[in-house]
């Protein structure tokens, strides 16, 4: 076979594909096309709105991290105790905490040394209350798989949350946890 096949094959592959491309809407771009009958397709063309035009309403400054239990902070663990007294791990292999609201409701993303947890929780004054949780499955080996069960079991129970400044405080009877806005 020649060259000249394979640039003629692969023209015609790129005018083919070409053809079937398609413009992506935007909230500030709408695409127009036409097609009469008896003449060829018509290249979509774009249309910026007008000035006095607005693409869609306008919604305020809302962030999902705006009004929650954490702000739109992240913490790291500083100090921990549990039943057998300090957790030396939170100092040296911390916790990264953090919050989003999405769908009605608040997740709490945690950071743990080997995984990622998900926790979604309802709020009511000073307590949030597990409502489902979800984990990255890294496979935790060593001691990294039970930091990863331990971080699971605080959240399994109504969590005490105490924000004073930058300094941010989950308490309940698995364990009291100290962190520090990163």
């Amino acid at each position: 076979m020649s060259w000249g096949f394979f640039l003629g094959a692969s023209l015609s592959c790129g005018l083919l594909l070409a053809g079937c491309a398609q413009t992506i809407n935007s909230p500030d771009v709408t695409a127009v096309s036409s097609s009469q009958p008896g003449t060829a397709l018509q290249p979509a063309t774009t249309l910026q709105p007008g000035a006095a035009e607005q693409p869609y309403p306008t919604q305020g400054p809302e962030t999902p991290c705006e009004g929650g239990p954490l702000g739109c902070a992240e913490y790291t663990t500083v100090r921990g105790t549990d039943a057998t007294g300090n957790v030396a791990w939170l100092e040296s292999e911390p916790l990264r905490v953090s919050s989003r609201h999405a769908n009605g409701q608040w997740t709490l993303f945690v950071h743990t040394p080997c995984n990622h947890l998900q926790v979604a929780v309802s709020v009511q004054a000073n307590v949030m209350t597990q409502l489902w949780m979800a984990a990255t499955d890294r496979g935790c080996e060593g001691p990294t798989a039970s930091y990863q069960a331990w971080t699971e079991k605080l959240f399994e129970q109504p969590v005490q949350w105490k924000l004073d400044g930058d300094v941010l405080t989950l308490r309940n009877s698995h364990a009291t946890i100290e962190f520090k806005e990163s």
